[in-house]
């Protein structure tokens, strides 16, 4: 029977075979290995989202709030509250009488405001070792109640760390809560313990909200193996896993971060394990096994169906593969039948053998061979039709030519090189006159090109060249004359002997207005001063840009110095008046040198350097003005850079020391504060010298960080030493303002040495609001935040503004000793009283400085100035000096 069927059937058949056995033993390795595959992908998942609920639980409930009790625990607030709260330790309800001490109200405050602040806190609570108990919300007790005795007391007091407690539920509002008890303590003593008591039934709420399929849930156990939430078994919160007999999760340590199955209650389950490594926290992912198998049932279906699909396909695949193959033999048969009629001119009839022929195989080997006694017997009859026909036409404007080809096994073959070498000289000779022909021409329009393309060239040149000229004499933006000008121009009147003035202008407010604006309106202002500086022009008036927004001005006078002056009053009076440009008023101030020649110098550079000197002087000096060069400016440079590299070699080699100096009391007589004061270990130059150096070449950033330093670490060795910590005043820059990292310095200061914030006072002067007001107010509100005060120091000098008091984020001011000095010594002091109060209503502090005399001191008590800084109490001291008389109550 086999023997009967046809090759296509034969083909069928084999093929069939060959494919379905593999591909059925491959199909069932395929749906194993991808049940197993889902199954542990979705076993994957769930301890994914069991970690990133333990994760979530550890980073925004336990680190966050004990990072908080642990802030909490070095407020002053509570660190010297030990005697000052009320105590229940012998409460009785009908002779016990509330009096709540400033300090228990003020815990309360803070209590207060961290709960509102927290929403997940229930209770904050505080006791001491004296027995003295607060809590917030308010504590209404209705027996005896020592704080000493409770748990969250017992384990927490002088341990250093954090304590969580076990969960446990209150016994008045039966909620879910742990406690998080830190040890306060102040000098190395224990003074008692702050605890946060946590609500956790937000918590389970969120826990309970996971989605774990259509059966699964989540359990949580503490360390002790104590139930934290247990969907459907309510009643197990808060039991063991012992007490209630559930032996499968007695060793559940063993599976951290696997999985395993076993039976709950009758029914099979597949358990997911997470332990936070923070907490100790078990969190158990519990899902019933029958519905982790449903999802790989749905895939075992799709697998039998797609294989099926594809068995179809690859029956319809074998039936085309055997039509693919027995086709081309049919149709070589009937080929076959025809030449043996010899019809072997029926080309046209044999396409479908051409394309047969290319094929690669036997069937492909068969049909060339048939094809090729067509071939050789069609090629010789087309080839010399060809031939002939290409004779009778050769035309020397064509491109292609032909050439005789005939196979090697063709009959004709010899005659073709006789013939193709015959056309080949025609094609060269004609080749050779074409080439000639060619190049004239190519040489023609490239001469043509050229002279047009040169005078194109002339052309340009010429239409550029006066321009060329301009542009080498003048600023490219204001076309007003440049560098190169103006020293033409000086060396002119130079060589004439006339008399004069070189003046460097700048504009002090040019890059305020760049910053807020932009560069492009910038550029528009400059354009507009360009203007109207040239139109003062004139044959005794030469005006040049030097660069960026400083003008280079030159002014010959004929009868004296006095012209130059009533010119430097037409520029006052240019700047003084309303500028618009765009619509826009703008205010620009200018600052100028002005050098004279001869009597300064005759050669340019000279005077050049003379009028920047005078220039540098004045910006120093409040900017907005000008100056006359001397000789005593040049000495100032030298003593700059002198004290440069003192500062350098300060800052390299630990040469700078504090000092502190008292600020008392006038109520008391106490010291209510220090303020720290900058000096050079090895050099007796004054702040008030070096200072202003250190601001303007921005050595002031690398010094505002030692001084932070120097004083954050001996805050902490007063504190080794036991002395009652009083706040200190750093002195903070306006050019530190730039120093973008110095609230991270600070921050990271006062954490290393375990200083409170609220020791820390930055005094800052009213300059610093000059620029970028907004951020500056925006630092100084992040700093408060932390519990770090702010106060205005030489209030009353410069830019004062009253205005400021209202909205600028302080705490006190410090009223020059200029300030001090003008009202004190006036018959009525009034304004003073007025100034003080005005500062009292908006809650300041206010500290006066440089007092010095005792009539000084009673004037200013009467008019209720809260302190008092100066030599009258005491000069600023060395920290030896000053540890002697630490805690000196002074005579007011």
């Amino acid at each position: 029977m086999v023997k009967k069927l046809s090759i296509r059937n034969k083909l069928i058949i084999s093929i069939f075979l060959g494919c379905l056995i593999p591909y059925f033993f491959g199909g069932l390795y395929i749906k194993n290995q991808a049940e197993n595959w889902l199954y542990n992908r979705n076993l994957e998942s769930t301890n994914t989202l069991l970690r990133q609920t333990a994760d979530f639980v550890d980073e925004t409930i336990l680190i966050s709030k004990e990072n908080l009790v642990t802030m909490m625990a070095m407020d002053e607030r509570i660190v010297h509250a030990d005697g000052q709260l009320n105590s229940y330790v012998a409460y009785d309800e009908e002779s016990f009488r509330r009096r709540s001490s400033n300090e228990e109200r003020r815990i309360l405050a803070l209590f207060k405001n961290m709960k509102e602040s927290h929403e997940i806190l229930g209770l904050i609570a505080f006791g001491t070792e004296s027995g003295g108990y607060v809590e917030y919300p308010e504590f209404k007790p209705n027996a005896p109640y020592d704080p000493r005795l409770r748990p969250w007391y017992i384990n927490a007091i002088g341990t250093e760390g954090v304590i969580v407690s076990e969960p446990y539920r209150t016994s008045v509002t039966n909620e879910l809560v742990i406690s998080i008890a830190k040890s306060v303590k102040s000098r190395n003593t224990d003074v008692g313990v702050l605890s946060l008591v946590i609500r956790l039934d937000d918590l389970v709420t969120r826990i309970n909200n996971l989605s774990y399929g259509d059966t699964g849930y989540v359990k949580v156990l503490s360390p002790n193996n104590k139930f934290i939430n247990s969907p459907k078994h309510e009643d197990w919160v808060l039991s063991s896993v012992e007490e209630l007999g559930l032996d499968i999760f007695v060793n559940i340590e063993t599976y951290n971060a696997q999985s395993f199955e076993g039976t709950m209650e009758g029914e099979d389950k597949v358990f997911n394990v997470h332990i936070s490594p923070y907490s100790g926290w078990k969190y158990i992912a519990i899902i019933d096994k029958s519905e982790v198998m449903s999802q790989s049932k749905a895939l075992t279906d799709a697998l039998i169906f797609i294989y099926f699909l594809t068995l179809i396909i690859i029956l319809l695949f074998i039936f085309l593969i055997s039509n693919y193959i027995t086709r081309p033999i049919l149709k070589i048969a009937g080929v076959i039948n025809r030449m043996a009629s010899f019809k072997f001119d029926d080309y046209e009839e044999d396409k479908d053998l051409v394309s047969i022929s290319h094929k690669q195989d036997e069937v492909g080997a068969i049909t060339t061979a048939l094809h090729g006694m067509q071939t050789n017997f069609i090629e010789l009859s087309n080839s010399i039709n060809i031939m002939d026909q290409e004779i009778q036409n050769i035309d020397i404007g064509e491109k292609s030519r032909y050439n005789l080809s005939l196979s090697k096994d063709n009959p004709f073959h010899g005659i073709t090189k006789s013939i193709n070498t015959l056309l080949d000289k025609v094609y060269s000779y004609i080749d050779q006159v074409k080439a000639s022909q060619k190049e004239i021409t190519n040489k023609n329009e490239l001469l043509m090109a050229s002279e047009e393309e040169l005078t194109a060239q002339v052309e340009e040149i010429e239409s550029q060249k006066s321009y060329i000229h301009f542009l080498a004499d003048h600023d490219p933006l204001t076309e007003l004359p440049n560098r190169r000008s103006f020293y033409k121009k000086l060396n002119q009147v130079l060589d004439a002997d006339e008399k004069g003035a070189v003046m460097l202008l700048d504009l002090d407010n040019f890059k305020g207005i760049n910053d807020t604006l932009g560069h492009l309106f910038g550029d528009q202002v400059l354009m507009y001063i360009s203007r109207e500086l040239e139109a003062l022009t004139s044959d005794r008036v030469f005006v040049s840009r030097f660069g960026g927004d400083e003008f280079l001005l030159l002014y010959m006078w004929e009868n004296g110095e006095n012209e130059l002056l009533e010119f430097i009053r037409q520029l006052n009076e240019l700047f003084n008046r309303k500028l618009y440009v765009e619509n826009n008023e703008v205010n620009i101030e200018f600052s100028m040198g002005v050098s004279l020649f001869p009597s300064d110098s005759t050669d340019i550079n000279q005077l050049i350097m003379n009028a920047d000197l005078a220039l540098y002087t004045i910006k120093n000096s409040g900017k907005n003005n000008y100056a006359f060069f001397s000789a005593g400016m040049g000495e100032y440079q030298i003593y700059k850079s002198k004290t440069e590299a003192i500062l350098r070699e300060a800052i390299d080699t630990d040469g700078f020391k504090m000092v502190y100096q008292p600020q008392v009391e006038l109520s008391s007589g106490r010291v209510a504060g220090f303020e720290a004061l900058l000096r050079l270990k090895n050099n007796r130059m004054s702040p008030g010298e070096f200072i202003p150096i250190a601001e303007e070449n921005g050595m002031i950033i690398a010094i505002g960080r030692i001084v932070t330093k120097l004083v954050v670490e001996q805050i902490r060795s007063w504190m080794e030493k036991g002395y009652v910590i009083k706040p200190v005043a750093i002195n903070y820059s306006a050019v530190q303002m730039y120093d973008y990292g110095y609230k991270a310095y600070l921050m990271n200061l006062l954490r290393e040495n375990a200083v409170s914030p609220n020791y820390i006072l930055i005094e800052i002067t009213e300059n610093i609001f000059l620029e970028n007001k907004e951020s500056t107010i925006a630092f100084l509100k992040e700093l408060r935040s932390y519990g770090i005060k702010i106060a205005i120091d030489d209030f009353g000098t410069g830019y004062s503004s009253l205005s400021y008091l209202t909205f600028l984020p302080i705490d006190t001011i410090k009223l020059d000793r200029s300030l001090s000095m003008e009202f004190l010594e006036m018959d009525n002091i009034s304004v003073m009283d007025s100034l003080i109060a005005l500062a009292h209503s908006l809650n300041l502090l206010v500290i006066a400085e440089g007092i010095e005399e005792h009539k000084q001191v009673k004037r200013l008590k009467y008019g209720q100035c809260d302190a008092i800084q100066g030599y009258y109490f005491s000069k600023p001291m060395e920290v030896e000096e000053l540890e002697l008389d630490f805690d000196k109550k002074y005579e007011v």
